[in-house]
């Protein structure tokens, strides 16, 4: 049972968008996910792959509308922290479409979710 469970939400996690494919896969560890657009790079947070001791997924919303619905992204840049596929932080930009965090704040929670193992 226990087994079935964890399948199913490790399917509940593949996500398949209309026209082409991306699966994000945060069942696994701690992982990062950014979320942004194309319109937006300019506002894409520049210190996201300084982000070390986790796993990085990189998506960019304007071509995933799925993904965006899934998980409930509002505005971009959106960074969520993730611990064996459930949300445990999220960081929204600002009106200005500008992230509100630093680098240093980000990484000091994946370590404490990677500590919390120990």
């Amino acid at each position: 049972m226990r087994y079935l469970k964890l399948l199913l939400s490790i399917l509940s996690l593949i996500i398949v968008t209309l026209g082409h494919s991306q699966t994000i896969d945060v069942g696994d560890g701690v992982v990062v996910a950014h979320f942004n657009a194309s319109w937006n790079e300019v506002n894409a947070v520049p210190w996201i792959e300084d982000i070390n001791e986790c796993n990085l997924v990189l998506v960019d919303i304007s071509t995933n509308q799925e993904i965006m619905k899934r998980w409930e992204i509002i505005v971009v840049p959106t960074i969520v922290l993730f611990k064996d596929g459930e949300e445990i932080k999220r960081w929204q930009a600002n009106v200005a479409f500008k992230i509100e965090t630093d680098v240093k704040t980000v990484q000091e929670a994946v370590d404490e979710q990677n500590l919390s193992d120990f």
